[in-house]
C-alpha cells in the first residue's frame, strides 16, 4: 500500500476517513508481514480499520502497533496515543508524525 495514501490528512467526512483508514490498515498489515519475514517476529494486530476516533482505545491499540516495529527497527517513535481527531490542527500534526513513523519503516524495509 502507498504511502501517499496515508500521508494525506482525511477530512471530516465518513468516506475521506474510511480511504484513509483502510490504507493505513493495510500498511501495518504490510509492516507486520515483512518484519516477520525478515526478523522472524509477530507483532501484534489490532483493528484500526474501520476507525472510530471517538474511542480513545483504538489510539492505544495503535501505539502498541508503532511500538512494536519501532523496538524491532529502532526508531524512536511519538507517542501517538492521544489527539483529538476533531480539532483539525491536531489531527494534522497526527497524520504527520505517522506519516514520519510509516516512511522511516519504509525506508528500512522497503515496504
Amino acid at each position: 500500500m502507498g504511502l501517499a495514501s496515508i500521508a494525506n490528512v482525511p477530512s471530516d467526512d465518513p468516506e475521506s476517513l474510511s480511504k484513509w483508514a483502510f490504507s493505513h490498515m493495510q500498511h501495518h498489515r504490510d509492516i507486520i508481514q515483512r518484519i516477520k519475514n525478515i526478523y522472524g517476529i509477530s507483532l501484534p494486530e489490532y483493528t484500526l480499520d474501520p476507525i472510530d476516533p471517538d474511542n480513545p482505545l483504538i489510539f492505544d491499540q495503535h501505539q502498541i502497533m508503532h511500538n512494536g516495529m519501532n523496538s524491532v527497527l529502532g526508531i524512536a517513535g511519538d507517542d501517538l496515543s492521544v489527539v483529538n481527531w476533531g480539532n483539525s490542527g491536531e489531527r494534522t500534526v497526527w497524520i504527520y508524525l505517522n506519516m514520519i513513523e510509516h516512511l522511516q519503516v519504509n525506508t528500512l524495509l522497503g515496504v
